[in-house]
């Protein structure tokens, strides 16, 4: 049944607040701004915006006049029908594209106040002044701005549209639908007209007689379910291969059509199903089933939902995700909650996360509930290479690695047996990859039989990958953070502040129960000359050289930290002085014969002095110590460096 496109305008095919609450979950989850207007130039619908233009470029008349120009270029480019965009002279980008609904454009998508690259705070700074704004609010502003690169930006805007398009596209569908079913009750009974309109539809139908039998099924059916009327002879039959769990058929499919027949008695609107159909191939449909009758015959239309549902549960993983996230929770319970997404989408699935260690060689088990534990107890800790599966290959290339039939294939020979063990034949493997690229683990999908994946599951793993992507580069990032604040960015050593904590930790511990302990101050000699001739480059290869020699000669009890530029503190528990002594005699020696390699083939060497203090008074606080062995170093230091000095009471 043909429809004419250009006689519905965008908000009649789609739900505009059920739209705008989507845009506005783009907006929360991108922070870029969006909306949508119709051909006509109304306003549809429109997210958020960000400060910078709020409260700035749209208030300023100058600025808003800029905005202004930008939007009309672009319009302008539009008429190509193609995507348009540019960097408004207000230092944003911004971004157009058609929404078109089989060959007629019904509204555009906009995309903007974005950056490609990170923000040029000297352009906006000479902006602000120009203009007249608070310089310090404009660039908070201006920094809030999201930073997505071109190719990701485009991405994005292609899922709206792919998504407004989609709900459109529905919608007419729908509406096509509605004026089938008004034709069929105005139609005769005829067989042969009925089932030429049928056979022409978009939409999946099908009818039955007063007794269930089964009639007619038109050719959408056949193509969207795999059954043909040959296989379906009455609604029993119907019902036991669409909905092959007899628990469900019994809770749902048959409550729902005992209410079919007391709407057909009291002359009321059938209600729809909204239900998941198994296919003959196995695959599974998410589909709304619309029931109507005509004359005697019950007429069922199946609308196929299964993209847009999974786009919405999708959608929600992924906004339960980022939640999980927010709330810190354990990355195993996170990827975990993936797996069950993936595993609920698909239910002949089961998945596993393998997360690659810190040296890059070896894949360990993250989240796989489904597996059995001996299997994941097995490739635990694998070593990656080609030929080790499809998880430690994909690792290892870097690439999506699918075995649709393990017992046949090289990757899996090693490991055959264990396969057998645990039931698995078939296992398709996506790397998840950092935003830079980088190998942070696999993503598997594994089936009990032999199988080759459709676009669906390609589209399924790539999605569940990016997802474990975000949740592992977030972990990483909150840990380095973490990290920070105890360590030294350079040298990996305690900072000012963590060394302090762990020494008064170790001095009240020593106070408590008794003890010695010994504290030493080390500092590079003539550490200027060595940045002032060779650049601080070399200079910072220096201090990671010495906390390199450090950590190699101290005790696991020993704490060390960086305390200043190029100072370092010791304190050495249970050590008297003799020892520290001895301790700081042996590091001397180490640091003397560490070397720095260089371009011109001579290796830069260097050396430190060290002072050294022994605790006599057990109420001296931490400062008090590092004075004394402050002391001792600068004793060493003018009898000529490279050398080791014990303070002495005066």
């Amino acid at each position: 049944m043909q429809i004419d496109i250009s006689q519905y305008r965008f908000s009649e095919l789609v739900d505009v607040p059920s739209f705008t609450r989507m845009l506005e979950s783009f907006f929360l989850a991108t922070g870029i701004p969006n909306g949508v207007v119709d051909v006509d130039g109304e306003l549809l619908s429109m997210s958020a915006g960000l400060n910078a233009c709020t409260q700035f470029h749209r208030v300023q008349p100058e600025a808003a006049e800029r905005c202004r120009q930008s939007n009309l270029t672009i319009m302008h480019d539009l008429r190509a029908g193609c995507v348009a965009g540019g960097l408004c002279r207000n230092g944003l980008m911004d971004y157009a594209t058609p929404v078109v609904i089989e060959g007629r454009q019904l509204a555009t998508l906009f995309l903007g106040q974005v950056l490609h690259t990170p923000p040029d705070m000297a352009f906006f700074r000479q902006q602000a002044a120009e203009l007249g704004w608070d310089e310090s609010a404009y660039l908070a502003s201006i920094a809030a701005i999201p930073v997505v690169d071109k190719e990701r930006l485009q991405k994005l805007m292609a899922v709206m549209v792919e998504m407004a398009h989609m709900l459109a596209t529905s919608g007419l569908a729908r509406l096509r639908q509605n004026v089938l079913e008004h034709k069929l009750g105005e139609q005769s009974e005829r067989r042969i007209q009925l089932e030429d309109i049928l056979e022409s539809s978009p939409v999946a139908i099908g009818w039955s007689d007063g007794g269930a039998r089964i009639e007619y099924v038109n050719q959408q059916f056949t193509r969207l379910f795999g059954y043909t009327l040959a296989d379906l002879p009455d609604l029993k039959a119907w019902y036991r291969q669409a909905y092959p769990d007899e628990r469900y058929r019994e809770t749902v499919v048959q409550p729902w059509v005992q209410a079919l027949a007391l709407a057909r008695q009291t002359g009321v609107q059938p209600p729809e199903l909204e239900t998941d159909i198994i296919c003959k191939n196995g695959d599974v449909r998410r589909i709304v089933v619309r029931p109507a009758w005509v004359a005697r015959r019950q007429l069922v239309s199946f609308t196929d939902i299964t993209e847009r549902w999974q786009s919405e549960q999708r959608e929600r993983a992924h906004d339960a995700m980022l939640e999980m996230v927010a709330r810190g929770a354990a990355l195993g319970n996170i990827l975990n909650g993936i797996v069950q997404q993936i595993e609920t989408e698909d239910t002949t699935a089961r998945c596993s996360v393998l997360l690659l260690s810190e040296d890059g060689k070896h894949l360990l088990t993250g989240a796989a509930p489904s597996l059995p534990a001996f299997y994941n107890e097995a490739i635990h800790g694998i070593e990656i290479g080609v030929g080790v599966g499809s998880c430690g290959t994909a690792a290892y290339l870097g690439q999506r690695v699918i075995v649709e039939d393990i017992h046949l294939h090289d990757y899996w020979k090693p490991y055959l047996s264990l396969a057998q063990q645990a039931g698995l034949r078939a296992c398709w493997s996506e790397p998840i990859l950092s935003s830079r690229g980088v190998v942070l683990g696999t993503f598997a999908i594994y089936h009990a039989e032999p199988k080759a994946p459709q676009l669906q599951d390609l589209e399924r793993i790539a999605f569940a990958s990016n997802l474990a992507a975000i949740a592992i580069e977030n972990r990483r990032t909150q840990e380095e953070l973490e990290r920070r604040a105890y360590l030294d960015y350079l040298t990996g050593l305690a900072n000012r502040r963590y060394f302090f904590e762990q020494a008064e930790k170790e001095l009240d511990r020593v106070r408590r129960y008794g003890g010695v302990l010994s504290v030493l101050m080390l500092d590079i000699d003539r550490f200027k000359l060595v940045n002032d001739t060779y650049g601080h480059k070399v200079g910072d290869l220096v201090l990671q050289k010495l906390a390199e020699v450090c950590l190699a000669s101290l005790r696991d009890i020993d704490i060390i930290g960086r305390i200043g530029g190029e100072e370092f503190a010791i304190l050495l528990p249970q050590t008297a002085s003799e020892q520290a002594l001895q301790a700081a005699e042996r590091l001397r020696v180490a640091i003397a014969g560490a070397e720095i390699p260089q371009q011109s083939g001579l290796p830069l060497h260097f050396t430190a002095s060290f002072g050294a203090t022994v605790l006599v008074d057990k109420d001296a606080s931490m400062d008090i110590l590092l004075s004394q062995a402050d002391q001792a170093l600068y004793q060493a230091k003018a009898q000529g460096r490279n050398r080791v000095c014990l303070y002495r009471a005066q």
